[in-house]
């Protein structure tokens, strides 16, 4: 059934006014963002839009792997030889992979714990069609993989500051998503400061609309607002903004010459990922199969967030 105001759905979501509105109504988790935008100098309210623009006068302290002292301070850290080197790996490709890091049995719980929360419409697909949103706030298990102590300790170990869990997405079949970095969607101030983790649910093959990425892409400068036509203004976000974003991210993978991999899982495997990786999905060859999988997006302590595309700070959990 579509409701009436289905049709003016897409004008209002690029109504920054009734992004401020929206803001308003959860002032309580916005008003913590008060002390961090004194921290770091930004004078604006915490209910306003805001974007990189807002960032470019301030000074960038990159995260340590991103710094041009990434190998000294891997070697000062007091871990493993066999972390060190997924650290290396992070720093040279953007991305770190555990093979088998979940047991069948909890995927199995995972899987479980989707169609049971499905079923009693505890949670459902968001207005794509294709993204099952926060489900990890839902399910006992599903909050474990995204609170996985192994998995938060790396991203520590990578940005030098503690992570939590901002959302996580479900898929039931690949998204087919075009190239793209987080960073235009959940972005940090300071830059890099954000990370996300997928875990396959099933073996995943050519033929499910596996992930694909772009090895090294993480160095490449950040693509944000004021680097493709957003087609914004003042009052409202570009009509087409993400359609044009998309395309110059396929213009930049062009003329970098950037080479396309592709990841074959099975249940249990965890990708992790750079805030900057260049990512997506490819096309399904068979349309009826299924990608199960989750994804979970992580920010930063004590950073400012927000969402690049549609200028607005992130909403995140009252501690």
């Amino acid at each position: 059934m579509k409701w009436p105001f289905q049709k003016y759905y897409g004008a209002l979501r690029r109504f920054k006014p009734a992004y401020v509105i929206f803001n308003l109504s959860h002032r309580k988790e916005l008003r913590k963002n008060k002390k961090l935008y004194q921290k770091y100098g930004l004078h604006q309210s915490v209910f306003a839009p805001v974007s990189s623009q807002n960032f470019k006068d301030l000074p960038h302290v990159l995260p340590p792997l991103d710094g041009p002292s990434a190998d000294e301070y891997i070697q000062g850290l007091a871990c493993s030889d066999e972390i060190k080197s997924a650290l290396h790996h992070w720093k040279e490709k953007g991305y770190i992979l555990l093979r088998k890091h979940y047991s069948g049995e909890d995927i199995q719980k995972a899987n479980a714990e989707v169609d049971g929360l499905m079923a009693a419409g505890e949670i459902d697909y968001n207005y794509t069609g294709k993204k099952i949103m926060f489900a990890y706030r839902n399910g006992e298990t599903l909050g474990k993989i995204a609170r996985n102590r192994e998995v938060l300790e790396l991203l520590e170990l990578i940005h030098g500051r503690k992570f939590h869990p901002f959302q996580s997405i479900n898929f039931i079949k690949s998204s087919e998503q075009r190239a793209h970095s987080d960073s235009v969607h959940m972005t940090t101030y300071p830059l890099g400061n954000m990370a996300a983790a997928w875990t396959a649910f099933e073996s995943i093959g050519a033929d499910q609309g596996p992930l694909k990425y772009f090895p090294g892409s993480h160095r490449l400068p950040y693509l944000l607002n004021d680097a493709y036509d957003h087609g914004g203004g003042r009052w409202m976000l570009g009509e087409h903004a993400y359609l044009n974003y998309e395309e110059a991210i396929q213009v930049l993978i062009k003329d970098q010459g950037l080479k396309e991999e592709t990841l074959h899982t099975e249940p249990g495997d965890v990708f992790i990922w750079h805030a900057n990786l260049l990512h997506g999905a490819q096309k399904m060859n068979q349309p009826e199969l299924t990608r199960k999988s989750m994804v979970v997006h992580y920010f930063g302590e004590e950073v400012i967030c927000y969402h690049e595309l549609t200028q607005r700070p992130a909403i995140l959990p009252i501690d």
